[in-house]
């Protein structure tokens, strides 16, 4: 357990010139700001976001310094063009806060080479946003292993695009008590074209045709009266 006074200075700081050299070093560089955990407070357009760095600092009695916040962090996103995969943080979150070498301001504005804004270095002021570490787990995911990929989601599922094809060596499974098609269902002819073959009743309410022949309104030749057949459908 942490004692009051373990951060402190120690007489074998200085008791020679190596540790003096160490204590300066360590002393100037814990100024500065590298990668830190972070919590998300507030989530706004952007996106950027408010953040709390979750590991305090302490005084010189070992009192802790609680962290204050980070105003208007910008999120990395997985991105190329005009193609990305859009997964915003929110409150709540823990992630990494990654901070540049040198003052970004210029860049975020202009989205260009530019000059820093200010001769600040490693400040938390210039951190980017990368999530997320220490997470509860989740109940919506894209899981890869080497039994295949699963898409998972307890809500809804949308798949756009001006043509979705889907591709399979084997079979294409269809599970759910209701399979709904808003649209013409018509089959291709590609190699893979056969017979349909439907376990249950099917009802239709417009005409079903068959070879040519209407269902609703076709004849039969060879009527007659009693208890003899009727030909096949003429039309």
């Amino acid at each position: 357990m942490t004692k009051k006074g373990e951060f402190s200075f120690k007489p074998q700081d200085v008791n020679c010139e190596a540790n003096i050299n160490e204590f300066i070093f360590n002393t100037l560089m814990s100024r500065n700001a590298f990668i830190q955990l972070v919590i998300v407070n507030k989530v706004k357009e952007g996106p950027l976001l408010d953040v709390t760095p979750l590991v305090s600092g302490f005084a010189a009695d070992g009192s802790r310094n609680s962290n204050t916040p980070v105003f208007n962090v910008p999120v990395w996103r997985l991105q190329r063009g005009a193609s990305a995969v859009i997964m915003d943080p929110v409150e709540g979150d823990i992630g990494l806060l990654l901070c540049c070498d040198r003052d970004i301001t210029n860049v975020r504005g202009e989205k260009k080479e530019s000059l820093p804004a200010s001769l600040r270095v490693h400040n938390k002021s210039d951190g980017i946003y990368l999530g997320g570490v220490l997470n509860a787990e989740p109940s919506q995911y894209v899981k890869f292993s080497n039994g295949g990929i699963d898409i998972v989601s307890p809500l809804v599922v949308l798949v756009n695009g001006k043509t979705v094809v889907v591709n399979a060596d084997d079979k294409i499974s269809l599970n759910a008590p209701i399979i709904e098609a808003n649209g013409q269902l018509a089959q291709g002819s590609g190699s893979f074209g056969g017979n349909a073959t439907f376990g249950g009743a099917i009802t239709a309410t417009g005409e079903v045709t068959g070879n040519g022949i209407h269902l609703s309104t076709h004849k039969h030749g060879g009527v007659e009266t009693g208890g003899g057949q009727t030909s096949t459908p003429t039309n």
